[in-house]
């Protein structure tokens, strides 16, 4: 009887010798920079690892000119140029997805890397939506699940980027030529909120639990477990703690170099506050936005990152129960609700003020990007550019072709053209 080994140097020379153009199809146990891997071997087909590389990412890329990117709810990426809002180019997962979920991208020096919600990892040129390197996680044709990835926005640590799946693996890939670099196998398939990274570390939610990673190695260097309370938050980081919200009515802030000792813990006053994606951190204040009672809107609060204690705290005006949009830009919070006339809300993050504005002429679809001291929105017919200062609203027309999601906002992004 063969080794597990002899069958994968089999499966690996018969799966490359029957593929096009220059694949590489790695497992784990090949690379030498995954000794701290605890799934080396990783041989189910849910875990092979294709790579293809179409060209190489030099390091001296720039982007032309001023693009807006969307990442659609049908899951297609679509790239338009920002002075003429003509479209340049659309790209599809040829992995058979056919939405976006939670998932967002990544752009850094013209390099746009995203990934599906099955099982395909991108590197894209903005310019032209050309590839570079593609990745795929599972050599299977079908995927078991609606979705594998979701809520991932990849981040990035100097030559690494990050994707979490709901195959219970996080991984690091190189993201000049998409090389496999270090994996590590967690105990649940409920990777839905993206890693936080800061100099050093790598902090992952993962159900009850919470790892930590050396990110450049993939060293395991701590795990804590809440019971049966799932962590189900986005992740905040700073040089010294974790940040995360449970599902329940708890905020932790577990200490990175003393194995996620408690530093502090908060008790939220609403019992299933629901916070999710709603979470904040800046200049060592960490932000929330919670659920009231139902029907009632949201409540967002401030807390000292020191000690937890509370800064402030504001029931929002705004109709609607619950928060789509969480967002901060200088010493303002934004962001919109999933009402359907008055979502739109700015808040002052210093004084915990609500500023009266006015609305939009169309409910957004969209996050908010920061662009030339604007902040710039999407609604379904409209690019809107938000003043700041004015608090003033401008109207372009930009028809996207794809359903509206209310479940999930459209996510986007602007790469300024370089000279």
């Amino acid at each position: 009887m063969k080794s597990k080994s002899t069958l994968l140097i089999i499966l690996l020379f018969f799966y490359s010798a029957n593929s096009k153009g220059q694949i590489m199809v790695q497992a784990a146990k090949e690379s030498k920079t995954n000794q701290y891997s605890n799934n080396k071997i990783a041989t189910s087909p849910e875990e092979l690892i294709d790579t293809q590389l179409f060209k190489k990412i030099t390091g001296n890329e720039k982007t032309q000119k001023d693009i807006l990117i969307a990442l659609k709810n049908d899951g297609e990426i679509s790239a338009y140029d920002l002075k003429t809002l003509r479209n340049q180019w659309n790209l599809k997962f040829t992995d058979s997805s056919k939405n976006k979920m939670r998932n967002r991208f990544n752009i850094e020096n013209s390099i746009l890397y995203t990934a599906s919600t099955q099982k395909e990892l991108l590197a894209v040129n903005v310019n032209d939506g050309s590839l570079y390197w593609k990745v795929q996680l599972g050599i299977h044709k079908d995927v078991k699940k609606r979705y594998e990835i979701s809520g991932q926005q990849l981040p990035i640590k100097d030559n690494l980027i990050f994707l979490a799946s709901n195959n219970k693996h996080i991984y690091a890939f190189d993201k000049r030529n998409g090389d496999f670099i270090w994996n590590y196998q967690l105990q649940f398939p409920f990777n839905n909120y993206t890693p936080v990274l800061n100099d050093k570390y790598l902090v992952i939610s993962n159900a009850p639990w919470v790892y930590c990673f050396e990110a450049k190695t993939g060293r395991a260097l701590w795990q804590r477990g809440f019971g049966n309370v799932p962590m189900y938050s986005q992740l905040q980081i700073d040089n010294d703690k974790v940040y995360v919200a449970s599902e329940r009515n708890k905020i932790y802030a577990l200490d990175l170099v003393d194995n996620a000792a408690i530093k502090w813990e908060v008790e939220t006053k609403e019992e299933s506050p629901d916070i999710g994606e709603n979470t904040l951190m800046d200049r060592g204040v960490y932000y929330y936005a919670a659920e009231n009672e139902r029907e009632k809107p949201p409540v967002v609060t401030a807390l000292d990152t020191k000690n937890g204690n509370q800064i402030w705290t504001l029931d929002l005006k705004n109709d609607g129960d619950e928060i789509r949009v969480f967002q901060k830009y200088k010493d303002q919070i934004l962001g919109f609700t999933n009402a359907t006339k008055n979502s739109f809300f700015l808040i002052d993050a210093v004084k915990g003020k609500q500023i009266e504005i006015s609305q939009p002429k169309e409910i957004p679809i969209s996050n908010l990007f920061s662009f030339n001291d604007d902040l710039v929105f999407l609604t379904k017919n409209y690019l809107v550019t938000f003043n700041p200062k004015t608090k003033k609203f401008e109207y372009r027309d930009l028809k996207l072709d794809f359903e509206v999601n209310d479940a999930f906002p459209l996510y986007f992004e602007i790469a300024k053209g370089q000279q």
